[in-house]
């Protein structure tokens, strides 16, 4: 924990996540990076992503960027759980399925999950941890790939 009072590391976090929240949903990914620390891990139901040039790749791929898995995505905050350690948001995630994800080629179907995320930080309040979980089964069911 930085040589700071709580309240202020809190506060600075939580200021960190709002740019990154507002970088997704804008699509700027090269603002979402500005937000990760250069030790930084991006974990996407259980595939961990280290470093920036495969942070950088994996939202793009996903769709946070022209040409990914996903168009018009949008994340939208239903909860938000703060600590001196993490931040922990209960999330939604939709979009549009307009590009190849996991071997499905896209269908054009609208996908919306419900989400679980946990940032953590480093010593300067960059997200040092980003790890998302979802429900998998439901988003190839959304995808009609499971009946």
């Amino acid at each position: 924990m930085p040589d700071r009072p709580v309240k202020d590391v809190i506060e600075a976090r939580v200021k960190m996540l709002e740019e990154h929240l507002r970088a997704e949903n804008a699509h700027d990914v090269d603002g979402i990076m500005e937000t990760f620390s250069h030790s930084a891990k991006f974990t996407l139901n259980g595939n961990t992503y280290e470093g920036h040039n495969l942070i950088r790749v994996a939202h793009e791929r996903f769709g946070f960027s022209e040409g990914g898995s996903f168009s018009d995505l949008r994340v939208e905050e239903h909860r938000r759980y703060t600590s001196d350690n993490a931040i922990i948001l209960e999330q939604s995630v939709s979009g549009k399925h307009t590009g190849n994800w996991g071997g499905i080629e896209a269908t054009g179907r609208a996908v919306n999950l419900s989400i679980c995320t946990i940032y953590t930080f480093d010593a300067d309040d960059k997200l040092v941890g980003e790890n998302v979980y979802f429900d998998g089964a439901l988003l190839l069911n959304q995808l009609g790939a499971l009946s």
